[in-house]
């Protein structure tokens, strides 16, 4: 398949030490021969006879950048000729790897466009990879996840299905199932009439045994893994002054909140990014509940209710030195559908008679004792929150099959159809019915692939990349 020349910065833009120009298509080597000169001379214009000259695949060049029209030096640097197919997208590719600063690489993409190439849109590269038959679909989402990973675990699960794991199960259950209609089918063709129920019954058993459970356990598995994937957000809540900020700076190591001995202080959510056992932690400091009539106040608690009730895990503040008030009570209450940890700060100035009421009137409640000022069971707080983040689930290893969430909802979907040939074996439908019921599952199957032609759902996962990818 011939596509037009096309080149992007496939680096961050600003100041750096290293910036990179991909240009992919049948353009390529022909850009690189008439804008990369070796260096040969010192001159600060390029001789036209130093032009010519091969570039062997795979190599790299030590040379400058110039412009093609006057010849002048743009940048010096290193260029690499990648033919096709032996590359990403299976087509002739050339990098160009320059200083990075916006103006040097501004003018050498310039120049690449100025010799014939055309400025790509956003995931095109891998676009082209995956249409020249280099990736499927399920590695393209796979190196998005890869490069948005929040974590070290959402990497590693993203690196397994960069490297086929999906596909390679999803296929794994496609041949199952291509065997199992296979049978159908020539039940229908060849067997006696008397042989047909004791045969399909045979298929109805492979499937309970083998393609159920696969596809449940695949389903099972993104379930498991959607926290490290997608993170989770952790509210902060308490009355003014209690010690919410001192508590963020602490769970963050950092000081990244105002701390101060007057009430108030937080009027909007400040929120701050943590791993915590390679779980992406979103925390968000909250404004102080309580009663005020002072309206920025009252936008501030009406955000601080708004984020706790949009957040995974709730920690409630209190202080050691005093008694829980009503707003406290009423937090606590209305928190107690969630996960939600009261943690008694300010343990380093305890009052005992507070803390025995406090502890009385928690009673199940989970509670934890901490001083945000020492840095005391913030350890242990830690390790108390990522209980609750993994409760109920099997963490999965990292280098597991892992679908994505749209995998996920199309496994669901042929688990139903399955479901559905169950039935329909148990009550007698016909064979060529339930052969096509597993047709439609194979079908099903195919989309996570991409094997079915879909435009929307490709232009969908390729525009979530950023140009030069």
């Amino acid at each position: 398949m011939i596509y037009k020349t096309i080149a992007a910065i496939s680096t961050p833009l600003g100041p750096g030490g290293i910036g990179i120009i991909r240009i992919s298509g049948p353009g390529a080597y022909a850009i690189l021969k008439r804008l990369f000169v070796r260096k040969r001379h010192s001159s600060k214009r390029a001789n036209s006879d130093i032009f010519a000259g091969h570039f062997s695949s795979h190599l790299v060049y030590y040379g400058y950048v110039i412009e093609s029209d006057t010849r002048n030096i743009i940048d010096e640097v290193l260029a690499i000729y990648m033919k096709g197919p032996k590359s990403f997208t299976r087509e002739d590719v050339v990098e160009i790897h320059s200083h990075s600063g916006f103006v040097v690489l501004d003018r050498i993409l310039s120049a690449v466009v100025d010799a014939g190439a055309n400025l790509s849109g956003p995931g095109e590269f891998t676009k082209r990879a995956f249409l020249n038959g280099r990736i499927d679909i399920t590695q393209a989402e796979a190196i998005i996840d890869l490069i948005n990973a929040p974590c070290e675990t959402a990497a590693q699960m993203a690196s397994c299905q960069v490297a086929g794991g999906v596909r390679e199960a999803v296929n794994n259950i496609i041949g199952t199932v291509t065997a199992l209609q296979a049978k159908c089918e020539a039940f229908i063709e060849f067997s006696e009439a008397g042989e047909n129920e004791r045969d399909l019954f045979d298929v109805q058993g492979a499937v309970r045994k083998s393609v159920l459970p696969k596809l449940s356990s695949l389903i099972q598995r993104q379930k498991e893994t959607a926290i490290f994937r997608e993170g989770i957000l952790l509210a902060i809540a308490g009355a003014p002054n209690v010690g919410k900020s001192s508590l963020l700076n602490k769970l963050v190591e950092r000081e990244t909140a105002i701390v101060s001995e007057f009430p108030g202080t937080t009027r909007d959510v400040v929120r701050e990014y943590i791993s915590i056992n390679g779980v992406p932690v979103v925390v968000c400091d909250t404004a102080g509940i309580h009663d005020t009539k002072d309206p920025v106040e009252c936008i501030g608690i009406a955000k601080a209710r708004d984020q706790i009730n949009r957040s995974d895990i709730v920690l409630v503040v209190l202080e050691a030195t005093r008694s829980i008030n009503r707003f406290e009570e009423k937090l606590i209450a209305e928190t107690l559908n969630k996960k939600t940890t009261v943690v008694i700060n300010k343990d380093d100035i305890a009052d005992d008679c507070a803390i025995s009421e406090i502890e009385k009137r928690l009673k199940t409640i989970r509670h934890i004792r901490v001083s945000a000022k020492l840095g005391t069971g913030i350890a242990e707080l830690k390790d108390l929150i990522f209980k609750e983040l993994v409760s109920g689930q099997n963490i999965v290893n990292g280098e597991s099959v892992t679908p994505n969430l749209r995998q996920r909802k199309i496994l669901e979907k042929a688990k139903q159809e399955i479901q559905r040939f169950n039935f329909a074996v148990e009550t007698e439908q016909s064979l060529e019915f339930m052969s096509g019921m597993l047709n439609n599952v194979l079908q099903i199957l195919e989309e996570i692939s991409g094997n079915r032609n879909k435009e929307d759902l490709y232009n969908h996962i390729f525009d979530q990349f950023c140009i030069g990818k």
